[in-house]
Order: structure tokens, then C-alpha cells, then sequence
């Protein structure tokens, strides 16, 4: 991986940044969290044990049977539907089973006072087939059913039965023509009927009893059968009676002023059903706000509508302790929630809700009310506030695009320094191997001026390639330093054995002389190979140029290696057109000499030498590329980049003749005088050798 690549991968640890940020603020929403609980727990337990006890006693001798009795608003129309009264889906439900274990009709029912009237709906879904009408009016039993209602309060006691013989308007007097009459109407539905009266009765201290017969005979509702031979008005058993608990309203009063501002506190029985509602007599305009209107259409002026991802972002954040909440009613009369659920089994419970489409956030806490060493109910004290998911998001945002920002500033900064530090790293390894082919003044190296590390990697790198261009320098100038210094001993060497062999020796003497004279031909030899790199170079500059075919050249060429090495597998590839090039063609012909004669002489007479010559096209124009290739013979990977320096020699033996190492440093003066590149590889699979001259054509 590059430098820059893993610097980039590096700054991928500045997302830690976020996270820890996002961790942080978890740890926030929790601390609030918890601090409002607290908060509302304290004070649903200091209302529970201080409810008056007035309200004790009358939870602990509550009903047998009691609903709540709604306080209208307005008188709700009389026309079977219940979308005019509060909490419509709260009621009291009736499914009794006959003796047989047949199931009666399945009831609800709503209760409701307004302007000294008693209103009541029963909604009755009959079995499949028995009594069920269509939309139209149509049954099987059409007017078969029947309801039987028994009303007691002071003022007297009432009793209809109603019996009407096709849907419509009622009018119903009791059976005892007191109190007045009363009014409703039966409407058909789907699944059954619903029934809604409008009656002269109190809502204080008001009793009820019903029972509600379908075409089959079967009965649902408190209200039995009175046993045979009694009379028609015999009055219910105590068990039969529903009693109709209005608000406790003093209760509410005192809850209003006991539970602080910014929440709204219930006391519910052991069935949830709302006996006192410090929202409903609170006269400050936030509990006003919080009250009216959270459940329906019309929102609260203060509340703010939020984005979804804003909610889903702090639903992640807050996790699975706040739940959606669709609606929450603005006068619940029966609460069954998590957290009252558990407070009416003996423990106290929190429980978070949001609501969809704005940013209020309810916090609702329960605790139990034990009176006698029985749960008889529940404080419920709930806060309801946007201003926790509004910090929480505000937090969040800041807290994201700050942390974001900075890791992609971090990110971009170790880009632009990686970058930067690559691009430096290059322009010196480049420059250091420019050097290296003695292409490049070691003076000329970048960075040597900058004071960080790599400008003292660059000035050591100076000193390393000026050691060894001084040295290369001196290598290249031995042979012709030596050839000449040799000269002169060899003349003396020789002309003194030359006189000795005149003279008259025995065997043994006259044996070392001829190895005496093989040694000083022997250097001879050497001598004039090193005299021939130094007249190479000198003849260089003097060499005569002219435009020539380089393929006849190359042609010739090779002709006089097929005769000097007879017996040997010599091949030539080279185009028939012509190839015009402007060159010194003895120089070539001595270097395609050297190489011609380095493969011949490192390969056996099975191996095969070839030589070939074409025309390829580069960026910058077109070239000549000659090459000389055998078998039988590989390069070591250590001297790859050095088989072309001075004294510098791969062959693995010595043969009669000296072989110092220059004749590939002649092939390299050559070709750098033609401004040509010289270059040596393995074949594939190190099927043999093959060095390659590349020409620009000018």
C-alpha cells in the first residue's frame, strides 16, 4: 500500500470523532432522562400518600360495578353513531354465556351527562345470523330484539323496555310514567344495532341496570331474568346494579394544586378507569394547551411539527424506551398504558412516548395507591415537553456537523500532507535513479534545501552518489590508466625473455621461460583490451557519421559471425525494407560485435543466437530496436542494473582469454553516443538472455 493510501486509511480514525460525540450525547439524553423521572416519581408518591382520606374511604368501599359517566361537553345528537362523545372506544363490555355455554350478544356501553340529562349508547354486535341486520334494515329476525333498562337514583326509579318494530326514533316512558320521558333512537348497523337514549335522570348517585335480548333469546347485560311466577318490576339484586362514578371533581381540584404546573396527574381505580383529572380543572394556560387538543386534529400553539429524520435521529438515540404514540386523548376516562399496567400490579413504572409529526416528547410515571395492603389504584402524573427532542436534535446537529467537519478537515488535511510528502518521495527516488545512471549531476537532487528529514535523506543521498559517481569515475579510467602504466614493464619483460630464449638452456629452464612468455602475452592481451575501452572513447567523439541502411549493416554483419563461428545456430530476423539511420556504422557494427561475441561465448553449440531488427513507434516518434538473444544462459538478478557499468563481469569462469568486463561498457558508450538506451532481461521461464539496443530515429 502507498504512503498516501495508508495516511488516507489513517484518517478514517478521526470517525471516532462522531462517534464518541454520538455516545456522548446518549449519555446526556439519558441524564435527562433519568432526571425527569426521578422527578415526576417523586411527585406521583407524594400525591399518593397524601390523597385525602375522604377519597381513601371511597376507594376502598368503591362499587361492586361501577363506568365512568362522562361530563359532555354539549348534548351529543341522537343518531346511533358515537363520534360525538368523548373517549368513544372506553366502555364498559358485556359477553356472558348462557347456561348451554352459548354466547349472548357482545355490548358496550357509553355513559354520559350534560344539562341534568343521562345520556346512554349501547353498541350491540349480535351473533353471525341471529338478529344481524344489513345496512338496509334487513334480518332474519327483524324487531326481535329487545333491551331492558332499570334506572335508580334519589328522585326515583325508573323502567323501560324497549321494543321497537323497525329502526328509527324512540319515544320511551317508564314503566312507573314518573320523571318524564325520554328519547333516543335504534339504528341497524353491519353487525348489529346501537341504541342511544337521552332520559330525565341526575347524574349524581344514579344506578343502572340492563339486560339485552337478541332473536335467539339470549341475554347479555347484569339484569337476570326475574324466576317465574315474580312480577314484571320485581327490582335487580345489588350485583346487578352499575353504578355511574362521575369525576371526583374536589379530588381533581386538589390534584391541580398539589402536582406542579407542567404536568397533568390522574388517579385511577384498580381498572384504570380515571376518578379525578388535574388537567381538567387546571386554569394555567400551559396545562390548557396540554389538555386541549393533544389528540385530536387541532395541535397546541407552542408545539413545533419536526422533520422525520429529526424523530428518527432521536428515536435512535433514546432507542427503545420511547415508544410512537398516535394519539393520546385529551380526557381519557380509562388508562392502559405500560407503565399504569404496572403501577396496578404493585410497582412503580415509567413509560416514554413521542408523538409522530411533532417534537413532543410524554413522559408518564405511575405508583401505585395501597390502602390496607391492597392496590387500589394508581397516581399517574405525565409531562409532556418538546423541549427534550429540541435539545437533544439541537445537540445532535451541533455536535455532528462539528464533529464532522473537523474529521473531514483532519481527513482532507493528512490527504493534502500525504500528497504532498508522496509527490516529494517520488521527485527524489526519481532524481536518486537518474543519478544512479549517471544521467543526473548529483548537485542537481531536490530537497536538498529543506530542513525536515527528507531534506537529510536528500544530502545523504548526494554524498552516497558523488562517493560513487567518483568511483565510477575512477573504474572507468583504470583500464586506460593501467594500459598505459603497463606498457612500458611488459616492453622490458618481454624484449628481457626474448633475449633469454636466445641464450643456450636446459629443459627445466627453458620450461618456466615459456611460461614466463605465456604470463607476459597473458597481459599483453589485457593490456590491450584496456587500451581499447580508452582509444573507444577518445574515438567517439572523432567517429564519422553518415546516414546508412541499418538493416544491410546488421545484414553484413552477421554474415561475418556465420563464418567466424562456423557451427553454430545463428539466426537474423530484419525487415527487407530499408532502414536509413544516421550513425556512426563502425561503432555499431563494434557493439553489435561485443554483444554477438558475449552470447557465443557464454552458450555451447546446442544453444542458439539470435539477432533481430525492427521498427516500433513510442511516444515520442519511432525507433529502432536491435536486439541479440540465446539460450543456455541466464543473467543473476544481484548484477542486472550493474552489467553495464566498467570492470564489472558475470561470467562464471575464465577461459585463455582475459575477459575484464568492458565489453558491455563499450556496448553502453556506444549506444549513449547514439542518445539509444541498452537495456538486458531473462527470456520467460529463464529460457536464456536477451540485451536490447533501442535507436530514436531522428
Amino acid at each position: 500500500m502507498k504512503l498516501k493510501s495508508k495516511l488516507v486509511a489513517l484518517s478514517l480514525l478521526t470517525l471516532l470523532l462522531p462517534w464518541s460525540g454520538w455516545k456522548l450525547l446518549q449519555e446526556l439524553e439519558r441524564y435527562l432522562r433519568s432526571a425527569q423521572e426521578a422527578s415526576l416519581l417523586a411527585s406521583a408518591r407524594m400525591a399518593a400518600v397524601a390523597i385525602p382520606l375522604e377519597f381513601q374511604t371511597r376507594l376502598l368501599f368503591a362499587p361492586d360495578r361501577y363506568t365512568r359517566l362522562r361530563s359532555l361537553p354539549r348534548p351529543p345528537s341522537l343518531d346511533g353513531y358515537p363520534d360525538d362523545w368523548i373517549a368513544a372506544d372506553q366502555g364498559l363490555e358485556f359477553r356472558p354465556t348462557d347456561a348451554d355455554g352459548r354466547a349472548g350478544p357482545r355490548l358496550r356501553l357509553l355513559a354520559g351527562a350534560q344539562g341534568g340529562r343521562l345520556f346512554l349508547l349501547f353498541e350491540v354486535e349480535a351473533e353471525a345470523g341471529v338478529g344481524a341486520r344489513g345496512a338496509d334494515g334487513s334480518g332474519t329476525a327483524a324487531g326481535a330484539e329487545s333491551v331492558t333498562l332499570v334506572i335508580r337514583n334519589p328522585r326515583g326509579l325508573q323502567r323501560f323496555r324497549i321494543h321497537p318494530g323497525a329502526p328509527g326514533p324512540l319515544q320511551l316512558r317508564s314503566e312507573s310514567g314518573a320523571m318524564g320521558q325520554g328519547e333516543g333512537v335504534w339504528l341497524d348497523t353491519p353487525g348489529g344495532y346501537s341504541l342511544e337514549l337521552s332520559l330525565p335522570a341526575g347524574s349524581e348517585d344514579t344506578d343502572l341496570s340492563f339486560a339485552v335480548t337478541d332473536a335467539a333469546g339470549r341475554r347479555a347485560g347484569p339484569l337476570q331474568e326475574p324466576p317465574p311466577g315474580a312480577a314484571g318490576s320485581t327490582l335487580p339484586a345489588r350485583s346487578q346494579w352499575i353504578s355511574l362514578v362521575p369525576e371526583w371533581r374536589r379530588l381533581s381540584d386538589w390534584l391541580a394544586r398539589s402536582a406542579d404546573p407542567a404536568t397533568r396527574a390522574w388517579l385511577v381505580d384498580a381498572d384504570g378507569w380515571v376518578l379525578a383529572d388535574s388537567g381538567a380543572t387546571r386554569a394555567n394556560a400551559g396545562a390548557a394547551a396540554l389538555a386541549e387538543g393533544v389528540g385530536g386534529e387541532e395541535r397546541p400553539a407552542g408545539v413545533l411539527r419536526t422533520t422525520w429524520l429529526q424523530r428518527s435521529l432521536y428515536r435512535l438515540i433514546a432507542g427503545s424506551r420511547t415508544v410512537p404514540l398516535e394519539e393520546w386523548p385529551s380526557e381519557p376516562l380509562q388508562l392502559g398504558d405500560a407503565a399504569v399496567t404496572v403501577a396496578l400490579r404493585g410497582a412503580e413504572a415509567v413509560a416514554w412516548s413521542q408523538e409522530p409529526d411533532t417534537a413532543l416528547v410524554r413522559t408518564t410515571a405511575a405508583v401505585p395507591v395501597v390502602l390496607e395492603g391492597d392496590v387500589k389504584g394508581a397516581i399517574v402524573v405525565q409531562s409532556a415537553s418538546e423541549g427534550l427532542l429540541l435539545a437533544t436534535n439541537r445537540a445532535l446537529g451541533r455536535l455532528l456537523f462539528s464533529t464532522l467537519a473537523l474529521a473531514l478537515a483532519l481527513a482532507a488535511g493528512l490527504w493534502y500532507f500525504a500528497s504532498r510528502l508522496s509527490r516529494r518521495v517520488r521527485r527524489l527516488s526519481s532524481a536518486v535513479s537518474h543519478a544512479m545512471e549517471d544521467r543526473v549531476d548529483p548537485e542537481s537532487l531536490p530537497l536538498r534545501r529543506d530542513r525536515d528529514e527528507l531534506g537529510d535523506l536528500a544530502r545523504n543521498n548526494e554524498r552516497l552518489l558523488r562517493a560513487v559517481a567518483d568511483y565510477s569515475q575512477y573504474l572507468q579510467t583504470l583500464a586506460g590508466k593501467l594500459s598505459h602504466e603497463l606498457k612500458t614493464p611488459l616492453a622490458i619483460t618481454r624484449s628481457s625473455l626474448d633475449n633469454l630464449s636466445s641464450q643456450r638452456l636446459d629443459e627445466a629452464s627453458r620450461r618456466f621461460l615459456e611460461r614466463a612468455q605465456e604470463g607476459v602475452e597473458r597481459q599483453a592481451a589485457i593490456v590491450r583490451a584496456m587500451s581499447e575501452a580508452s582509444r573507444l572513447e577518445a574515438a567517439i567523439g572523432a567517429a564519422d557519421w553518415e546516414q546508412v541502411d541499418l538493416g544491410e549493416l546488421v545484414r553484413r554483419c552477421v554474415a561475418g559471425y556465420r563464418t567466424l563461428y562456423e557451427g553454430r545456430q545463428l539466426t537474423l530476423q530484419a525487415p527487407d525494407a530499408p532502414l536509413p539511420l544516421r550513425c556512426a556504422p563502425d561503432l555499431l557494427a563494434q557493439a553489435l560485435d561485443k554483444l554477438v561475441d558475449n552470447a557465443m561465448s557464454l552458450t555451447g553449440s546446442a544453444d542458439e543466437v539470435g539477432v533481430s531488427l525492427a521498427k516500433t513507434a513510442v511516444k515520442e516518434g519511432s525507433q529502432y530496436v536491435l536486439a541479440v538473444r540465446n539460450t543456455g544462459s541466464t543473467l543473476p538478478d544481484d548484477l542486472k542494473d550493474r552489467l553495464f557499468d566498467s570492470l564489472v563481469s558475470v561470467r562464471p569462469r575464465r577461459g585463455a582469454e582475459p575477459h575484464l568486463g568492458l565489453g558491455l561498457y563499450i556496448v553502453r558508450l556506444v549506444v549513449a553516443a547514439h542518445h539509444g538506451e541498452v537495456s538486458a532481461r531473462n527470456l520467460a521461464q529463464n529460457a536464456g538472455v536477451e540485451f536490447r539496443i533501442r535507436l530514436p530515429i531522428a
